[in-house]
């Protein structure tokens, strides 16, 4: 088989009219071209990688690079070019803020026109035509970038959507950002991905795959446990929403009659102030009494301000079980929901209330 046989070729990006692809291999990222504006996303770690790239446009057309991050997998074919084309010249290389002036000190070897520019997430770039803008995605390294477009849902994610979470910590990677990253990129309205590695995707199968990337790094909080596990890991790292999450996916997914699991969704849509999706998710357990269940449902409804509602689920706990506290609180619901006088006749409550008007 010759090299034009091979699959390893520049290919138009199916539906994109203008952008090509070159899939890495190996220790080489995947390389993308805009025909048009003459930008590079990533230049891989190959020097045959520009080979048949006449097949798409001179070396010369290549206006600009775009880095989506420092490793060595999707930067090292920059040097190539400046090394082995004497007409790649007077380009912009796009780049994370934070390598900005080491990449312009290893570029100054070359004797080359080179402008090295430095973003931090929020700018925006013109390609073919089409607004882009500059996401910054940490995780997988501190210095990751992602491009996306609003208008076509295309996003250029470099390595920060992946399956099997990778972060590196020598480049200030974390999974922590890797989940938050994550979540961020699956709230955007993704249509098309294109990946630092592996083929690109397009259509419904989008969403599969950031909500799989998702899963599995949230996953990765407790490797050897189980999603309850993994909620208990995130609530440490103060990712409650990930928390919630895994809570759903362990009742579905694990054990569906979970008390702890199902009163800790409750205690975060709580938090969150979601009163009526607590007792939804509590109803079972508050229909038959349960004490818990009710506590955290009076307290939602109280900062939720349904204080009507709170005295009746306060009056049905202290009923359940007579602890002064729960009287306080049955008082309290009762007050703020302007029934001063049934309050004042609760004891418990009424010693609280004097007390506290002694000391204004």
């Amino acid at each position: 088989m010759n090299f034009q046989e091979q699959e390893y070729s520049w290919t138009e990006i199916e539906g994109v009219e203008g952008l090509y692809f070159l899939e890495g291999f190996e220790n080489s990222s995947n390389i993308y071209y805009f025909r048009e504006d003459g930008m590079l996303v990533d230049t891989g770690n190959d020097y045959t990688a520009f080979f048949e790239f006449s097949k798409v446009a001179e070396i010369s057309k290549i206006s600009s690079v775009f880095l989506t991050h420092s490793h060595n997998d999707h930067t090292l074919g920059l040097f190539d070019l400046l090394r082995g084309y004497q007409e790649f010249d007077g380009i912009t290389v796009f780049v994370h803020a934070s390598m900005k002036d080491a990449l312009e000190k290893r570029l100054k070897v070359f004797g080359k026109d080179v402008r090295v520019l430095g973003f931090r997430g929020g700018e925006e770039l013109e390609i073919d035509g089409e607004r882009y803008r500059v996401l910054d995605t940490p995780g997988h390294t501190f210095d990751h970038l992602s491009l996306y477009s609003h208008d076509s849902g295309i996003l250029f994610s470099g390595d920060a959507v992946i399956t099997s979470p990778v972060y590196d910590v020598n480049l200030g990677g974390s999974l922590k950002n890797f989940v938050l990253t994550l979540r961020h990129l699956r709230n955007l309205d993704v249509r098309c991905i294109l990946p630092g590695h592996g083929y690109y995707a397009c259509g419904g199968v989008t969403n599969l795959i950031l909500e799989k990337s998702y899963f599995n790094a949230i996953r990765e909080m407790s490797p050897d446990g189980n999603l309850k596990d993994c909620a208990k890991a995130a609530l440490k790292l103060g990712l409650v929403e990930e928390a919630e999450y895994a809570l759903k996916a362990y009742l579905e997914l694990e054990d569906a009659g979970d008390r702890e699991a199902v009163f800790g969704i409750a205690s975060i849509r709580a938090d969150k102030g979601d009163v009526d999706s607590v007792e939804k998710v509590l109803w079972d357990y508050i229909r038959n009494g349960d004490e818990t269940a009710l506590y955290i449902a009076g307290m939602a409804s109280m900062r939720a301000g349904k204080f009507e509602r709170a005295a009746d689920l306060f009056k049905k706990l202290s009923d359940i079980a007579a602890k002064p506290e729960y009287r306080v609180l049955y008082g309290s619901a009762l007050y703020e929901s302007g029934r001063v006088a049934e309050a004042l006749e609760i004891e418990e409550f009424r010693r609280v209330y004097e007390r506290v008007k002694q000391n204004r």
